[in-house]
């Protein structure tokens, strides 16, 4: 599940930096995080932001910092609150689009941030259908 993980989390900074004014990075990388629960995913993310900010022109470690902090704020919730819930999905996702969106000065905000939070809910729903899909094939190798 992490290369495919990787491949989309790749295929989206191709997106995002080359198409797109969606957040697909950030969507991808709060899926990842809640998913997968691990430290690894902060060095993703700083290298997605290095890539995204040479892609837009801009200066380099701006777009680093910001999913740092995203990745640092879901990773400090998960002590204290069940982040694997699709409520949480839906407002980490909503509220860290928006932001960056405001950030970074993209127009139509609210609208990108609604489509992306779909586009994250879609993603955590079929991150969750594949880990019950492979638990349920190793309780059935098991019986």
């Amino acid at each position: 599940m992490l290369i495919s993980l990787l491949i989309l989390l790749f295929f989206s900074i191709i997106l995002e930096g080359t198409i797109t004014a969606l957040p697909l990075v950030l969507i991808c990388l709060i899926c990842m995080t809640i998913v997968l629960r691990d430290s690894f995913i902060f060095l993703l993310a700083f290298f997605a932001g290095i890539l995204l900010d040479a892609f837009a022109l801009r200066t380099l470690g701006g777009t680093s910092i910001f999913l740092l902090v995203i990745v640092f704020l879901i990773l400090l919730y998960q002590r204290k609150y069940e982040i694997i819930t699709y409520p949480f999905v839906l407002i980490s996702s909503f509220v860290g689009a928006l932001l960056y969106l405001i950030i970074f000065g993209y127009s139509g905000a609210l609208i990108l941030a609604l489509v992306s939070t779909a586009i994250a809910v879609l993603l955590f729903m079929i991150y969750r259908l594949k880990v019950k899909d492979e638990a349920s094939r190793e309780k059935l190798r098991y019986s």
